[in-house]
Order: structure tokens, then C-alpha cells, then sequence
């Protein structure tokens, strides 16, 4: 009786455990969930960590032009308020005109001297009429420069672009390559103060984003393109609509909309030879210029990009805070993919989470403009978040 006393306790012991639904926590080893819970969370990290390097391959500069003759080009660029920038562009663009060239800015209303600048500068200057109920400013800017040339080829550039000294030959050698594309270039972000930093990951995002650049190459047919730096044959603008489309005119997003309405684009970065400075002014300027367009840009990239870009910027933010140990994999990857799209500081990809904050809250920021369809101010005029 003493026997079979002792070995019924155990037994109506586990009894009871199961009836409470407590038998395989108890019955199991220690430690067990939080190591399957470390595992999954390395998982995903891991998954994130690949993304980035998967979404962002290899960069693509263009072609070096391997002939000393091309067509005619016209170089249309719209300006407001941009007489500090201009002469980092004029001045490289003026040696490489040929005869039949065309170089045109377009002074979009400028207060502080843009038009004579560009004048002075060898630049033929256009002004454009007020702008009309149903365009937006750059388009509208656009429309009247290339309205004003007749080169077989066309070219748009910003303003804070600064072009390498063969960039003409070689964006007309692109453009007869693929005279049914949109050849577009997302020149390098050339940083002179520590705040301008904080646009790195808006600009390694926007590269993975394009899907120009993944490691499918070019079986990745991309329909957006960046704004800075366009060429396509004029022929090709006119058949389109160009700038003047009404899916192209409302959009503050108009590099997007004319990719979409040629149907095809042929994608190319920068480094080594092609850079801008996008926000010289600070964190406001960088702000509201991000603001203006990342949410924006979200919208028509393809969800598996979208779910890509997602997963790295998750791996990021959290990675590092589940496991400490992969904090230096991380840092080495913005590193990297930094030095593709910018000229990151190595202090900047040590304190990367930082840069992922910022981020985060431009994104959201934007987001929250476009969904509730708040104006943005850029360049002195207000923009509907999600006007189209």
C-alpha cells in the first residue's frame, strides 16, 4: 500500500497539470521557447539583412559613349530659385555642347537672380506664364523649356545637378540604344555638412525601390524613373504627351509619371561621375523635400519591392536590439549600400540607427500627407500630397 501511495502522487499531479493546460509548459525543458523564440527572430533578421543586398546588387553607371559623333541635343532645366546651384551645372555642361545643341533654363519665377545667373552662364533663359489651374510647377516648367528647342534628343536636369564632363554623349548613346525607353540616372548624393547625412537611407531606398538595380538585373523591366537627370528622343515625348499629359502635369512625382506614360525605363546610377546636393539648406529643406515625395514614390513601387525594402529597414531597426551580435553585420551593410547612392561618413553607418529613425518619421510624415491629403510646401508653393 505504501508502494502503490507513492506512485499515484505523480500521477494525479500531471493529472491535474493537464486539466489546467499547463502539462507542456511544465514538462518542458527549460529555456526551450526563449531559444526557439531567438531563432525565429535571427530568421528574420537574416531575411532583411539578404534583402538589402539582393535589392541593391550592383550599381549601374551609364555607358561610356564609344563614338565621337551623336544627334543633336536640347538641355532643358527647370529653375526656381536655384542661383547658387546653377553654376556647378552650367559651367561642365557649356564644354560639352556641339553644334545644334540647345541649353535652356527655365527661370520658374524666381526671386533671387536665377534668370540673370543663367544668362551670364551661356544659358538661353525662357519664362514661363503664370502657372494654370490643373499643372504643377516643374512639369509645367518642363513643358515650356522643350517647347522651346527642336534637338532630336531631350534632356532634363535639375539644377543641383553636377554632370561629369562626357554626361551628354553618354545619355544620347543611352537614348539611341533604347529609343523606345526613358533613360533616367539617380546621380550620387554629394554630402558637405553632417545633416545632410541624414538623407541616406531615403536615397538607398529609392534605389531599391526602382527595381533597376536587384540582382535579376535587367530582366527587371522598371516603369518609374528619377527626377534629376531624364533623356529620351523627342519623338518618343511628343507621341506620349510629354510633360503635358494629364497623368504627367498634376504629379509632384512628375519623373514617375512620364516613366508610366513612355511604359519603359532604362535605370542608371550615378557614382562616379554624376552627383548632386540635394538639400544644402538643413534638416528643414531635407524634411519637406522627402515629405514631397517618398510616400508618394511608395505607392508605385511593386509590392514585392515594397516587401523587400520593408523587411531590410525592419532588420535595421530591430535586428540589433534582439541580438546585439549582429549590430556590426548591419553597420558594415549601410556602409555599403550607403557608399552606392552617397558619400556616407563612417560615423554614420556606426550610429545607423539613428539614420533609420529619421527615416522612419519622413516616411510617416509623408505618408500621413498623403492620406489625408495635406498640402506640402516645397519651393514656396503648396503641393496636394496626392495630387496625380
Amino acid at each position: 500500500m505504501v508502494h502503490n501511495h507513492v506512485r499515484c502522487g505523480p500521477v494525479k499531479e500531471v493529472s491535474r497539470l493537464r486539466r489546467q493546460g499547463s502539462v507542456g509548459s511544465a514538462l518542458a525543458p527549460a529555456g526551450t521557447n526563449g531559444k526557439s523564440g531567438a531563432v525565429v527572430d535571427l530568421l528574420l533578421y537574416a531575411l532583411g539583412w539578404c534583402c538589402g543586398w539582393l535589392l541593391l546588387w550592383r550599381p549601374r553607371p551609364l555607358p561610356v559613349a564609344d563614338t565621337a559623333t551623336r544627334p543633336s541635343v536640347a538641355v532643358v532645366i527647370p529653375a526656381r530659385n536655384e542661383a547658387t546651384a546653377l553654376p556647378h551645372l552650367l559651367l561642365p555642361l557649356v564644354g560639352q555642347l556641339q553644334a545644334g545643341d540647345e541649353l535652356v533654363v527655365v527661370d520658374d519665377h524666381s526671386d533671387d537672380g536665377t534668370g540673370e545667373v543663367a544668362a551670364s552662364l551661356g544659358a538661353t533663359v525662357v519664362r514661363p506664364p503664370a502657372l494654370p489651374d490643373g499643372w504643377l510647377g516643374k512639369p509645367h516648367a518642363c513643358w515650356h523649356g522643350a517647347s522651346a528647342t527642336t534637338a532630336s534628343t531631350l534632356v532634363f536636369l535639375d539644377a543641383d545637378v553636377r554632370p561629369s564632363d562626357d554626361l551628354l554623349d553618354r545619355l544620347t548613346a543611352a537614348t539611341d540604344a533604347a529609343p523606345d525607353s526613358l533613360v533616367s540616372v539617380q546621380p550620387w548624393h554629394v554630402t558637405e555638412r553632417p545633416v545632410e547625412q541624414a538623407s541616406l537611407l531615403c536615397n538607398v531606398t529609392a534605389l531599391m525601390g526602382s527595381g533597376g538595380f536587384t540582382v535579376a538585373g535587367r530582366r527587371v523591366s522598371p516603369d518609374v524613373a528619377f527626377g534629376p537627370v531624364l533623356a529620351l528622343r523627342r519623338d518618343l515625348y511628343d507621341c506620349v504627351g510629354g510633360h503635358a499629359d494629364p497623368t504627367v502635369r498634376t504629379m509632384h512625382t512628375e519623373d514617375i509619371g512620364l516613366a508610366r506614360a513612355v511604359g519603359r525605363a532604362r535605370l542608371f546610377t550615378g557614382r562616379p561621375d554624376v552627383a548632386f546636393r540635394m538639400y544644402p539648406e538643413g534638416l528643414r529643406q531635407l524634411v519637406g523635400g522627402w515629405t514631397r515625395s517618398i510616400a508618394t514614390g511608395a505607392r508605385f513601387t511593386p509590392w514585392w519591392l515594397a516587401l523587400g525594402v520593408a523587411a531590410w529597414v525592419t532588420s535595421l531597426a530591430g535586428g540589433w536590439l534582439v541580438e546585439p551580435l549582429v549590430y556590426p553585420l548591419s553597420a558594415v551593410q549601410v556602409w555599403v549600400l550607403g557608399r552606392r547612392a552617397g558619400s556616407i561618413h563612417p560615423i554614420t553607418a556606426v550610429l545607423y540607427p539613428l539614420a533609420v529613425v529619421v527615416f522612419v518619421g519622413i516616411f510617416l510624415r509623408s505618408m500621413t500627407a498623403l492620406l489625408l491629403r495635406r498640402q506640402v510646401a516645397w519651393k514656396g508653393r503648396g503641393v496636394d500630397a496626392r495630387q496625380e
